[in-house]
């Protein structure tokens, strides 16, 4: 009886838990799917700062075929070459986000390339993390 108990208190302790990841990989879904739009919006209105803002101050970006950028400023800039050349659209797919708890980590592609972004919720809002 006792094993029986504990297996079952076990079994309990592992749905729960499942539940609860689940929940909280639902809660990142949909904060990250609202930053991912934030960010395309800032970009088709031509708003490198905005773009830049979304991110946190201490993130580094590695966008293709350019070095890395560290912090506000360079990624202001580079949002800034990127909106400059008056892109007609951007879609960022999320293929999926792993939840851990914190940080949350997202997988997707935007057009041929790939990205990977680590997200994390401060304060109810969720920022990248670098």
């Amino acid at each position: 009886m006792f094993r029986f108990s504990v297996l079952a208190r076990s079994a309990l302790g592992l749905a729960i838990g499942f539940v609860d990841t689940t929940a909280r990989a639902d809660d990142a879904r949909k904060g990250i799917d609202a930053c991912n739009a934030a960010l395309r919006a800032a970009v088709l209105a031509d708003d490198a700062q905005k773009v830049a803002a979304l991110y946190s101050p201490n993130t580094e970006i590695i966008p293709p075929g350019a070095p890395i950028a560290a912090g506000s400023v360079a990624i202001a800039a580079f949002w800034k070459g990127f909106v400059d050349s008056s892109p007609k659209d951007l879609v960022l797919e999320t293929d999926g986000v792993a939840s851990s708890g914190d940080p949350e980590v997202e997988d997707g592609a935007v057009s041929a390339s790939r990205y990977v972004s680590v997200w994390k919720k401060e304060s109810d809002t969720w920022n990248t993390e670098k």
